[in-house]
């Protein structure tokens, strides 16, 4: 009654009251705040960890609580990788370095039957054992990797098994450019750029580009994708497209589904696969001397050459340039050394030179990019090389500029998506080499 009658005479006591109750909230919960705060500090300072590190701290453990290896817990097992030795069988792994029951070992190579066949576990191969964080140290898994990809687990433990996975594989796309130094192995290399992409390059392009005869200033932009386990690059995937430049000339291709399966086509629509290699070598060469007139290495006197030579070691692989029947083998007598010729179709015929050993008979069909024998320094040579020749209806061609090849084009329904094709590849070169600037 009296505060209500302090009130109606003087209204400002009410305003004023209010603003000291508020005040007062204020004050105790801004104390209660730094209180908190400050037994906060003093609890991590008492840790010797700071809040936020104490926090990272947590989630590394929680990482680590749920870290798997090959879908495996690792954190309750002790894990040691090793390779399998040269002469080391399955049962020998198990039952000698791990001491592994050999009725497990009878009972997994049992399971393993119809999955994973034992005999091809290669030395060098790694392998990933789970053992028990104890003092008896019992194998409870064995992962074999097969290849950069698949692996096989053997279940030792809860339960005998086999069971054969895939790692899971991420594909990002990349683009990679380059001038040609010296080689295209060597420029892919300068480049930090995955090796793969030099032979998968040169396979596209073997019936268009001898990559023995690039020059300096050669260059390339590709498109291509690159497989990734863990982060860690296994190889590349797919090539999209590729835009070679070579002695002033540019080569393109492709990539696209015809006829139930995937080439690669140039600009125009051609097939880049064609009746004849460019080369009878697919790496490990180069080129020594071209075809036309030259002095001659021994009798020292100029006469025409009608062929081209790859020095290259002995032994290094000679291919069939084209499909066809072998219809020489033998020594050649006028200074050719071991030399075989096939005769190929619409006219044609290639000869190659100063073979160390052959790897097919005369009479014998053979298919283009077979290996047909090895190289070597037989005959009137100098040096370890091939001469390869090429003939067209009996006359003797220049093989590095041979084009009068037949070529599958597009066909006349598939155009239109090829196009398209060709102007979405077109654009990502283009803008990736504008961003490369």
């Amino acid at each position: 009654m009296i505060f209500r009658k302090i009130v109606k005479r003087h209204p400002l006591v009410l305003v004023f009251l209010t603003l000291l109750l508020t005040i007062l909230i204020l004050g105790i919960l801004l104390c209660v705040k730094r209180c908190s705060h400050s037994l906060g500090a003093e609890a991590y300072a008492t840790s010797g960890t700071a809040p936020v590190e104490a926090y990272a701290r947590l989630d590394s453990i929680v990482m680590r609580s749920q870290e798997r290896v090959y879908g495996l817990p690792a954190e309750d097992f002790d894990v040691e990788r090793g390779e399998i030795e040269s002469g080391e069988t399955f049962s020998r792994l198990l039952n000698q370095r791990y001491n592994v029951n050999i009725s497990i070992v009878n009972r997994l190579i049992e399971l393993s039957k119809g999955k994973f066949e034992l005999r091809d576990i290669r030395a060098g191969h790694t392998y990933t054992a789970f053992l028990t964080p104890d003092s008896t140290q019992t194998l409870c898994y064995l992962v074999y990797e097969r290849n950069k990809t698949d692996y096989v687990t053997f279940g030792l433990c809860d339960s005998v098994y086999v069971r054969v996975d895939k790692k899971e594989v991420i594909t990002e796309e990349r683009y990679a450019e380059g001038v040609i130094t010296s080689s295209l192995f060597a420029t892919i290399y300068d480049n930090n750029l995955p090796e793969d992409l030099a032979t998968r390059m040169s396979k596209i392009f073997e019936y268009t580009i001898d990559f023995y005869a690039l020059q300096k200033g050669d260059k390339f932009r590709v498109v291509y994708e690159e497989m990734f386990i863990d982060t860690v690059s296994i190889g590349i995937g797919t090539i999209h497209g590729v835009d070679f430049h070579h002695a002033g000339k540019e080569y393109l291709a492709y990539r696209f589904y015809q006829d139930n399966e995937w080439g690669y086509w140039d600009d125009k629509g051609n097939s880049l696969k064609k009746a004849i290699l460019m080369s009878p070598l697919s790496f490990n060469a180069r080129v020594t001397s071209k075809f036309g007139s030259r002095v001659h290495p021994i009798k020292r006197i100029r006469r025409q050459h009608n062929g081209v030579d790859y020095a290259c070691p002995v032994g290094t692989p000679v291919r069939a340039v084209a499909s066809g029947v072998v219809t020489k083998r033998g020594w050649d007598a006028f200074g050719g050394g071991n030399r075989i010729w096939i005769k190929h179709s619409n006219g044609y015929e290639s000869a190659y030179l100063h073979l160390s050993r052959f790897a097919v008979k005369q009479g014998q069909r053979v298919t283009q990019g077979q290996v047909i024998a090895y190289s070597g320094n037989t005959g009137a040579s100098t040096g370890p090389h091939l001469d390869y020749r090429l003939k067209k209806n009996g006359k003797y061609i220049n093989p590095l500029t041979n084009t009068s090849q037949p070529s599958t084009p597009i066909k006349a329904g598939n155009k239109a998506a090829f196009n398209r094709m060709k102007q979405d590849v077109d654009k990502v070169i283009a803008d990736y080499a504008k961003r490369n600037k």
